[in-house]
C-alpha cells in the first residue's frame, strides 16, 4: 500500500483538477462570447502545464506498477507493455 496508495491519491488529485478546468472553461467560454481574452491566457498557461505534470505523473506511476509486477511486468498478460 506504500508504493501504490501515493498513486491513488494523484490520480483522486487530477480528477479533482479536471473537474475544476472544466468549471473554468465554462467561465472561459462565456468571458470570450463578450470579447474578454483574459480567462483564454490564463487557461492556456495553467493546462500546458499541467498536461506536462500529469503526463510525468502518469509515466512514472505506470513504470512503478510495471517494475512492481517483477518479471511479469513485461509479459504481455500484464497488460503493461
Amino acid at each position: 500500500m506504500h508504493k501504490f496508495g501515493p498513486l491513488l491519491a494523484e490520480q483522486y488529485m487530477m480528477c479533482i483538477v479536471g473537474v475544476q478546468i472544466h468549471s473554468y472553461r465554462g467561465i472561459m467560454n462565456e468571458e470570450i462570447k463578450v470579447g474578454k481574452f483574459k480567462t483564454l491566457n490564463l487557461m492556456h498557461h495553467f493546462t500546458s502545464g499541467l498536461k506536462a505534470l500529469f503526463s510525468s505523473m502518469a509515466y512514472d506511476g505506470i513504470e512503478l506498477v510495471r517494475v512492481n509486477c517483477g518479471g511479469a511486468g513485461y509479459s504481455a498478460w500484464s497488460y503493461l507493455p
